[in-house]
């Protein structure tokens, strides 16, 4: 069997150097495509996607459409793609949106937010500054998708979502996310960033926004890149870009109505790496994301403290360096284990799927290659999630000659 992947597994044993080898997911022996872009259903899925406990598949495209954007080529949609009744039968694709990049913006590029309800809420900013969005399911027969502009922001101190890819968080039928820009100009002429909530008026009036925290900036954090949470006690936990990045904990007010924030990882840019991204909060508070290593993409793990005068513990639980390209996603996979993608590139990497498989008694970290799209059926994933019944769905970007799919990992 060919190996495919250098990496390095850090646990509580001594760092351990080794080669992947592929094998089967959960029992599954390959990948199918589910659902091929083009034409009217638009291009270019970078968003990723997200499932609902039906099994359908939610994302976004950022060209395609009914738009004006690109000389025509369309600002962008909203899709969701549903399972068959029956076995072998083809998915149902709808379109639920088409961007026209007046208020509502265009080329959505964030992983989209479901609520309960089967609400779907996320952003877009070619256009605007960033405009938050809601689309809620038809009301009966015959009816559509109702789309609802929930914010626009306004640049300048009010913040900006230009360079944001974090998804937004839903807790309880309230919005919390970060954005660029705000009130603080330490970090440049762009701003240092802002934690924002998004809260709702009456049914079908304006949303309300207020900035929970600006960050300072200097010698302590700014530039956010990502948000998760909330804890058990309300917290948020964000990542940030300054310097060589930092994991920082956004607090609720003891009392009075000042958040303040805590920062629990600064990376060096060494071998702990840079430029952390794509958190994940667990349900017993522990924190996974994704670094930028001198070699290797770093994935870590955070540990809250275990006492008041203990701090937070910082691990890294593998680097990977998959044909020299590293992880650019992550997300919960079953009994503990998380899953992931190395994206590669058109001609000479065509990306993979992962699985870190957590110590039973202590040890590293096992890393499993589960799928190489180098054996089809397209490249480039940019995403993988773990949906119905366990199955993995995701998004590719496609090659040259592709305009992006969703495939099915069996």
């Amino acid at each position: 069997m060919m190996k495919s992947a250098l990496f390095v597994l850090v646990g509580a044993a001594p760092f351990l150097l080794g080669l992947a080898t592929p094998a089967e997911l959960y029992g599954r022996e390959r990948a199918i495509s589910l659902f091929e872009f083009g034409g009217a259903s638009g291009y270019a899925p970078w968003g990723g996607v997200v499932t609902d406990p039906l099994g359908t598949v939610f994302g976004t495209t950022t060209i395609g459409g009914t738009g004006p954007c690109s000389g025509g080529a369309g600002c962008g949609t909203v899709f969701a793609l549903s399972p068959p009744a029956e076995a072998k039968a083809q998915w149902g694709y709808t379109k639920l949106y088409d961007f026209q990049a007046g208020q509502d913006g265009g080329a959505p590029a964030a992983p989209l937010t479901l609520d309960d309800a089967g609400s779907v809420y996320g952003y877009s900013s070619d256009g605007t500054w960033g405009t938050v969005f809601q689309l809620r399911p038809p009301s009966g027969a015959g009816s559509k998708w109702d789309f609802q502009i929930l914010y626009v922001f306004t640049g300048q101190a009010d913040g900006n979502l230009e360079a944001v890819y974090s998804p937004l968080v839903l807790d309880g039928d309230v919005l919390y996310g970060v954005a660029s820009g705000g009130s603080s100009t330490s970090c440049g002429q762009f701003g240092c960033g802002s934690v924002f909530r998004l809260t709702p008026g009456p049914i079908g009036g304006t949303w309300s926004k207020k900035a929970l925290f600006t960050f300072p900036g200097g010698s302590r954090s700014g530039k956010p890149s990502w948000i998760a949470g909330p804890d058990a006690q309300g917290a948020f936990y964000v990542s940030t870009a300054l310097g060589h990045g930092a994991v920082v904990k956004i607090s609720p007010p003891a009392s009075g109505d000042e958040w303040t924030e805590s920062v629990i990882a600064r990376f060096q840019g060494g071998s702990d790496g840079r430029d952390p991204t794509n958190l994940l909060l667990t349900s017993d508070g522990v924190l996974f994301g994704l670094a930028l290593g001198p070699r290797a993409g770093l994935v870590f793990q955070l540990t809250p403290p275990t006492g008041p005068s203990a701090g937070w513990t910082r691990t890294t639980i593998a680097a990977i360096a998959d044909h020299r390209y590293g992880p650019n996603s992550l997300a919960l996979g079953a009994d503990g284990a998380l899953i992931g993608t190395v994206e590669g590139d058109f001609d000479f990497f065509a990306g993979s799927v992962f699985k870190l498989t957590p110590p039973k008694a202590g040890g590293a970290w096992t890393y499993t290659e589960l799928w190489n799209f180098n054996r089809g059926p397209d490249r480039n994933p940019l995403n993988v999630v773990r949906g119905r019944g366990g199955h993995l769905f995701g998004v590719l970007n496609g090659g040259d000659s592709s305009n992006g799919s969703i495939f099915e990992l069996r």
